[in-house]
């Protein structure tokens, strides 16, 4: 019997759900995005030679300034962008240490239920509330 896969390429950008906890409450990292006019989670293109974890991890220090360990893979969510076809890896980011960003982005931390209420597109809603589930799953809301 001939089995037939999918052929999958890699994805051109990568990004995160990035949590920390304080006074006891899980927030979310959401930053402006490059043109200030939305809430996006960070994300960017993976560089070569650059694995997606490696490009993640870059872009949410880049973006936002937080150093961060990844927790779990989460989906690959694809879209269109200005004639271009977006393919993004993202991952659930345990944040580690907050610096100053090398670009000049507005981050916020949010609980659950206002970063949802502010992230504008349905992609990021999706990986951002699979984001959410993984941590409950993992029970990280206990152990961070």
């Amino acid at each position: 019997m001939i089995q037939i896969f999918k052929v999958y390429d890699m994805p051109t950008h990568a990004g995160s759900v990035t949590f920390r906890r304080s006074h006891n409450k899980l927030l979310f990292l959401i930053i402006s995005s490059a043109n200030g006019t939305n809430w996006v989670l960070p994300k960017g293109h993976i560089e070569s030679g650059e694995s997606p974890e490696e490009a993640a991890l870059r872009e949410l220090h880049e973006e936002a300034g937080v150093t961060g360990q990844i927790i779990d893979r989460l989906s690959i969510k694809e879209f269109n962008l200005k004639k271009e076809k977006v393919s993004v890896q993202y991952f659930l980011v345990k944040e580690l240490c907050l610096s100053q960003p090398r670009e000049s982005r507005i981050i916020r931390w949010e609980d659950e239920h206002s970063a949802l209420r502010l992230l504008p597109f349905e992609e990021s809603k999706s990986v951002f509330r699979e984001g959410v589930k993984r941590i409950k799953e993992l029970t990280l809301d206990n152990n961070c």
